[in-house]
Protein backbone atom coordinates (compact mmCIF):
# COMPACT_ATOMS: atom_id res chain seq x y z
CA UNK A 1 0.00 0.00 0.00
CA UNK A 2 1.28 3.44 -0.92
CA UNK A 3 2.40 5.50 2.06
CA UNK A 4 1.76 9.24 2.38
CA UNK A 5 4.73 11.54 1.90
CA UNK A 6 3.58 13.62 4.85
CA UNK A 7 1.55 12.53 7.87
CA UNK A 8 0.68 15.22 10.41
CA UNK A 9 -0.96 13.63 13.44
CA UNK A 10 -2.78 15.52 16.20
CA UNK A 11 -0.43 18.51 16.08
CA UNK A 12 -0.66 21.06 18.87
CA UNK A 13 1.29 24.32 18.53
CA UNK A 14 1.42 26.78 21.43
CA UNK A 15 2.93 30.17 22.18
CA UNK A 16 4.50 31.04 25.51
CA UNK A 17 2.89 34.16 26.95
CA UNK A 18 4.32 35.29 30.29
CA UNK A 19 3.87 32.23 32.53
CA UNK A 20 1.30 30.44 30.42
CA UNK A 21 1.07 28.80 27.02
CA UNK A 22 -1.71 29.57 24.57
CA UNK A 23 -2.64 26.90 22.04
CA UNK A 24 -2.66 28.32 18.52
CA UNK A 25 -3.10 25.02 16.65
CA UNK A 26 -5.22 22.38 18.37
CA UNK A 27 -5.14 18.71 17.39
CA UNK A 28 -4.78 19.12 13.63
CA UNK A 29 -4.28 15.96 11.53
CA UNK A 30 -3.88 15.38 7.80
CA UNK A 31 -1.85 13.43 5.25
CA UNK A 32 -0.67 13.98 1.68
CA UNK A 33 0.18 11.21 -0.78
CA UNK A 34 2.71 11.43 -3.65
CA UNK A 35 1.41 13.64 -6.44
CA UNK A 36 -1.46 14.91 -4.31
CA UNK A 37 -2.20 18.50 -3.31
CA UNK A 38 -3.84 19.58 -0.05
CA UNK A 39 -4.96 23.15 0.62
CA UNK A 40 -4.97 24.49 4.16
CA UNK A 41 -7.51 27.28 3.93
CA UNK A 42 -8.56 29.80 6.53
CA UNK A 43 -8.53 33.42 7.59
CA UNK A 44 -5.54 35.25 8.99
CA UNK A 45 -4.80 33.74 12.40
CA UNK A 46 -6.26 30.32 11.55
CA UNK A 47 -2.93 28.57 12.19
CA UNK A 48 -2.18 27.43 8.66
CA UNK A 49 1.26 29.08 8.42
CA UNK A 50 2.20 27.84 11.91
CA UNK A 51 1.48 24.30 10.74
CA UNK A 52 3.84 24.75 7.78
CA UNK A 53 6.50 26.25 10.06
CA UNK A 54 6.19 23.35 12.49
CA UNK A 55 6.88 20.92 9.64
CA UNK A 56 10.00 22.82 8.58
CA UNK A 57 11.17 23.39 12.16
CA UNK A 58 11.15 27.17 11.82
CA UNK A 59 8.54 28.24 14.37
CA UNK A 60 9.07 31.65 16.02
CA UNK A 61 11.14 31.68 19.20
CA UNK A 62 8.25 31.73 21.66
CA UNK A 63 6.21 29.13 19.75
CA UNK A 64 6.70 25.36 19.84
CA UNK A 65 5.15 22.10 18.72
CA UNK A 66 3.82 20.89 22.07
CA UNK A 67 2.58 17.48 20.96
CA UNK A 68 1.77 15.45 17.89
CA UNK A 69 3.77 13.41 15.41
CA UNK A 70 5.03 14.39 11.97
CA UNK A 71 6.08 11.59 9.61
CA UNK A 72 7.91 12.05 6.32
CA UNK A 73 7.98 9.16 3.84
CA UNK A 74 7.02 6.70 6.55
CA UNK A 75 9.56 7.80 9.15
CA UNK A 76 9.43 10.30 11.99
CA UNK A 77 10.53 13.67 10.65
CA UNK A 78 13.95 14.46 12.16
CA UNK A 79 14.75 17.66 14.00
CA UNK A 80 17.62 20.10 14.21
CA UNK A 81 20.55 19.83 11.85
CA UNK A 82 19.23 16.76 10.03
CA UNK A 83 15.92 18.49 9.27
CA UNK A 84 17.73 21.64 8.11
CA UNK A 85 19.76 19.53 5.69
CA UNK A 86 16.49 18.32 4.13
CA UNK A 87 15.10 21.82 3.59
CA UNK A 88 15.66 22.98 0.04
CA UNK A 89 16.37 19.41 -1.06
CA UNK A 90 13.57 17.00 -0.16
CA UNK A 91 11.32 19.53 1.55
CA UNK A 92 11.04 22.66 -0.58
CA UNK A 93 9.39 25.94 0.39
CA UNK A 94 7.85 28.41 -2.04
CA UNK A 95 7.10 31.77 -0.37
CA UNK A 96 4.15 34.07 -0.92
CA UNK A 97 6.35 36.93 -2.12
CA UNK A 98 9.10 36.16 -4.59
CA UNK A 99 10.67 39.61 -4.22
CA UNK A 100 11.06 39.23 -0.45
CA UNK A 101 12.48 35.72 -0.82
CA UNK A 102 15.10 36.55 -3.45
CA UNK A 103 18.34 38.29 -2.49
CA UNK A 104 18.08 41.82 -3.97
CA UNK A 105 21.87 42.23 -4.09
CA UNK A 106 22.54 39.18 -6.26
CA UNK A 107 21.63 38.42 -9.85
CA UNK A 108 19.20 35.64 -10.71
CA UNK A 109 22.11 33.79 -12.28
CA UNK A 110 24.11 33.71 -9.04
CA UNK A 111 21.12 32.62 -6.99
CA UNK A 112 20.24 29.81 -9.37
CA UNK A 113 23.86 28.69 -9.62
CA UNK A 114 24.03 28.35 -5.82
CA UNK A 115 21.08 25.96 -5.82
CA UNK A 116 22.28 24.08 -8.88
CA UNK A 117 25.69 23.55 -7.30
CA UNK A 118 24.06 21.66 -4.40
CA UNK A 119 22.75 19.12 -6.93
CA UNK A 120 26.27 18.27 -7.99
CA UNK A 121 25.91 19.70 -11.50
CA UNK A 122 29.32 20.39 -13.04
CA UNK A 123 30.24 24.11 -13.31
CA UNK A 124 30.44 23.85 -17.09
CA UNK A 125 26.83 22.67 -17.26
CA UNK A 126 25.23 25.08 -14.79
CA UNK A 127 24.41 27.83 -17.27
CA UNK A 128 22.51 25.47 -19.57
CA UNK A 129 20.82 23.87 -16.55
CA UNK A 130 19.69 27.27 -15.26
CA UNK A 131 18.31 28.26 -18.67
CA UNK A 132 16.42 24.98 -18.84
CA UNK A 133 14.75 25.55 -15.46
CA UNK A 134 13.78 29.12 -16.32
CA UNK A 135 12.33 27.94 -19.63
CA UNK A 136 10.33 25.30 -17.76
CA UNK A 137 8.59 27.99 -15.71
CA UNK A 138 7.62 29.93 -18.83
CA UNK A 139 10.43 32.39 -19.57
CA UNK A 140 10.85 32.75 -23.35
CA UNK A 141 14.30 34.38 -22.94
CA UNK A 142 15.93 32.72 -19.93
CA UNK A 143 19.35 34.14 -20.83
CA UNK A 144 18.02 37.67 -20.27
CA UNK A 145 16.42 36.72 -16.94
CA UNK A 146 19.74 35.35 -15.66
CA UNK A 147 21.30 38.80 -16.05
CA UNK A 148 18.59 40.58 -14.09
CA UNK A 149 18.18 41.36 -10.41
CA UNK A 150 14.97 40.77 -8.43
CA UNK A 151 13.92 44.45 -8.49
CA UNK A 152 13.80 44.27 -12.29
CA UNK A 153 11.14 41.55 -12.23
CA UNK A 154 7.38 41.84 -11.87
CA UNK A 155 5.64 40.01 -9.03
CA UNK A 156 4.62 37.14 -11.28
CA UNK A 157 8.11 36.85 -12.76
CA UNK A 158 9.73 36.81 -9.32
CA UNK A 159 7.35 34.07 -8.25
CA UNK A 160 8.28 32.00 -11.29
CA UNK A 161 11.96 32.41 -10.42
CA UNK A 162 11.28 30.98 -6.95
CA UNK A 163 9.62 28.00 -8.63
CA UNK A 164 12.68 27.62 -10.87
CA UNK A 165 14.80 27.58 -7.71
CA UNK A 166 12.53 24.87 -6.30
CA UNK A 167 13.17 22.84 -9.46
CA UNK A 168 16.85 22.79 -8.49
CA UNK A 169 16.05 20.21 -5.82
CA UNK A 170 14.88 16.65 -5.27
CA UNK A 171 11.54 17.76 -3.84
CA UNK A 172 9.35 15.11 -2.27
CA UNK A 173 7.26 17.65 -0.35
CA UNK A 174 6.45 21.11 -1.66
CA UNK A 175 5.17 23.69 0.84
CA UNK A 176 3.74 26.76 -0.89
CA UNK A 177 2.69 29.61 1.42
CA UNK A 178 0.14 31.83 -0.35
CA UNK A 179 1.93 31.21 -3.69
CA UNK A 180 -0.56 33.31 -5.63
CA UNK A 181 -0.82 36.24 -3.22
CA UNK A 182 -0.97 39.56 -5.09
CA UNK A 183 -1.28 37.91 -8.51
CA UNK A 184 -4.13 38.42 -10.94
CA UNK A 185 -6.47 35.54 -11.73
CA UNK A 186 -4.60 34.44 -14.85
CA UNK A 187 -1.26 34.47 -13.03
CA UNK A 188 -2.82 32.45 -10.20
CA UNK A 189 -3.93 29.73 -12.59
CA UNK A 190 -0.54 29.72 -14.33
CA UNK A 191 1.31 29.39 -11.02
CA UNK A 192 -0.83 26.49 -9.80
CA UNK A 193 -0.61 24.75 -13.17
CA UNK A 194 3.17 25.09 -13.06
CA UNK A 195 3.37 23.50 -9.63
CA UNK A 196 1.30 20.51 -10.75
CA UNK A 197 3.12 20.17 -14.06
CA UNK A 198 6.67 20.56 -12.75
CA UNK A 199 6.28 18.58 -9.53
CA UNK A 200 3.96 15.74 -10.60
CA UNK A 201 5.20 13.24 -8.01
CA UNK A 202 5.70 15.56 -5.04
CA UNK A 203 3.20 15.97 -2.23
CA UNK A 204 2.01 19.57 -2.28
CA UNK A 205 0.84 21.51 0.79
CA UNK A 206 -0.76 24.77 -0.33
CA UNK A 207 -1.33 27.46 2.32
CA UNK A 208 -4.04 29.86 1.19
CA UNK A 209 -6.92 32.13 2.17
CA UNK A 210 -8.26 32.09 -1.39
CA UNK A 211 -11.05 29.65 -2.21
CA UNK A 212 -10.27 29.84 -5.93
CA UNK A 213 -6.81 28.47 -5.12
CA UNK A 214 -8.13 25.75 -2.80
CA UNK A 215 -10.54 24.69 -5.55
CA UNK A 216 -7.56 23.77 -7.74
CA UNK A 217 -6.18 21.36 -5.12
CA UNK A 218 -7.18 17.70 -4.77
CA UNK A 219 -8.32 18.04 -1.16
CA UNK A 220 -8.75 20.85 1.34
CA UNK A 221 -8.75 21.30 5.10
CA UNK A 222 -10.69 24.26 6.48
CA UNK A 223 -9.16 25.85 9.59
CA UNK A 224 -10.47 28.48 11.97
CA UNK A 225 -8.87 29.55 15.23
CA UNK A 226 -6.34 26.72 14.98
CA UNK A 227 -8.98 24.00 14.73
CA UNK A 228 -10.12 21.71 11.93
CA UNK A 229 -13.68 22.44 10.83
CA UNK A 230 -14.08 20.50 7.58
CA UNK A 231 -12.04 18.39 5.18
CA UNK A 232 -12.59 16.37 2.03
CA UNK A 233 -12.20 16.41 -1.74
CA UNK A 234 -12.11 20.07 -2.74
CA UNK A 235 -14.76 19.93 -5.44
CA UNK A 236 -17.18 18.08 -3.12
CA UNK A 237 -16.64 20.35 -0.12
CA UNK A 238 -17.04 23.53 -2.14
CA UNK A 239 -20.10 22.21 -3.99
CA UNK A 240 -21.92 21.22 -0.79
CA UNK A 241 -20.18 22.34 2.42
CA UNK A 242 -21.40 20.90 5.73
CA UNK A 243 -19.89 23.27 8.28
CA UNK A 244 -21.50 26.72 8.71
CA UNK A 245 -18.03 28.30 8.59
CA UNK A 246 -17.27 26.79 5.17
CA UNK A 247 -20.65 27.99 3.97
CA UNK A 248 -19.84 31.47 5.27
CA UNK A 249 -16.54 31.49 3.40
CA UNK A 250 -18.29 30.66 0.15
CA UNK A 251 -20.89 33.32 0.80
CA UNK A 252 -18.35 36.00 1.64
CA UNK A 253 -15.64 35.29 -0.92
CA UNK A 254 -15.58 35.18 -4.66
CA UNK A 255 -12.00 36.03 -5.62
CA UNK A 256 -10.15 38.12 -3.10
CA UNK A 257 -9.94 36.07 0.09
CA UNK A 258 -11.48 36.66 3.52
CA UNK A 259 -11.98 40.28 4.44
CA UNK A 260 -12.86 39.70 8.09
CA UNK A 261 -10.11 38.72 10.51
CA UNK A 262 -11.34 36.71 13.50
CA UNK A 263 -10.64 37.69 17.09
CA UNK A 264 -8.25 35.40 18.93
CA UNK A 265 -10.10 32.50 20.47
CA UNK A 266 -10.44 32.87 24.21
CA UNK A 267 -12.66 29.89 25.12
CA UNK A 268 -10.86 26.55 25.19
CA UNK A 269 -12.90 23.65 23.90
CA UNK A 270 -15.54 25.52 21.88
CA UNK A 271 -15.95 25.99 18.16
CA UNK A 272 -13.93 29.08 17.16
CA UNK A 273 -16.77 30.12 14.84
CA UNK A 274 -19.34 29.92 17.65
CA UNK A 275 -19.80 33.66 18.20
CA UNK A 276 -20.28 34.36 14.48
CA UNK A 277 -22.24 31.23 13.54
CA UNK A 278 -25.88 31.66 12.47
CA UNK A 279 -26.53 28.04 13.53
CA UNK A 280 -24.90 28.32 16.96
CA UNK A 281 -26.47 26.48 19.86
CA UNK A 282 -25.60 25.93 23.52
CA UNK A 283 -23.52 22.71 23.03
CA UNK A 284 -21.23 24.62 20.63
CA UNK A 285 -19.71 26.33 23.66
CA UNK A 286 -18.17 23.06 24.86
CA UNK A 287 -18.36 20.51 22.04
CA UNK A 288 -17.10 19.96 18.50
CA UNK A 289 -18.27 16.44 17.62
CA UNK A 290 -16.65 14.81 14.62
CA UNK A 291 -19.01 13.77 11.85
CA UNK A 292 -18.29 11.59 8.81
CA UNK A 293 -20.18 10.86 5.60
CA UNK A 294 -19.09 9.71 2.13
CA UNK A 295 -15.39 10.29 2.77
CA UNK A 296 -16.05 13.75 4.21
CA UNK A 297 -15.32 14.90 7.75
CA UNK A 298 -16.49 17.94 9.67
CA UNK A 299 -16.59 19.02 13.29
CA UNK A 300 -19.90 20.60 14.27
CA UNK A 301 -22.85 20.24 16.64
CA UNK A 302 -25.29 20.76 13.78
CA UNK A 303 -26.28 17.65 11.83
Amino acid sequence: MEKPILQYNNGVVAAKLDRTEKELVCGVSFHIFPGESLALIGETGSGKTLIAQSIMGVLPGNVRLVSGEISFRGNTLPKGKKLRSMLGREIVYIPQNGHEFLDPSRSIRRQLFDSIGKLGVAPSQRYAFACEKLAQVGFAQPEAILKQYPFQLSGGMAQRVTIALALCSEAKLLIADEPTNGLDQDSKRQTLSLLNELFPDAAKLIITHDISVAAECDRLLVLCGGRMLETGISSEVLAAPHHPYTKALLGALVENGMRETPALRTETGCCPFYRRCPSARTPCRTEMPQRKANGREWWCCAE
